[in-house]
């Protein structure tokens, strides 16, 4: 199962984000924005994809969810 990445519009959204799946006992791991998704803050949050669907659930608007593929990214929310 592909881990995904979660790119935010702000350093706040992404370090809240993190905490929220944390407080569900989800392990994600705040990373810095790739350059291939760089129209961000900078700030992403990186799951593990056993907890994909956790962390897609909780996911704020305004957020966009890449599946990391060995060939790249796909957008997939």
């Amino acid at each position: 199962m592909n881990d995904i990445i979660v790119v935010f519009r702000s350093r706040s959204e992404a370090l809240s984000f993190n905490s929220r799946l944390a407080s569900k006992g989800v392990g994600g791991k705040v990373v810095n924005t790739p350059r291939a998704l760089s129209a961000s803050c900078g700030l992403s949050v990186r799951v593990s994809g056993f907890a994909k669907s956790i962390a897609i659930a909780d996911c704020p608007r305004g957020a966009t969810i890449y599946e990391i593929r060995s060939d790249g990214y796909t957008k997939i929310g």
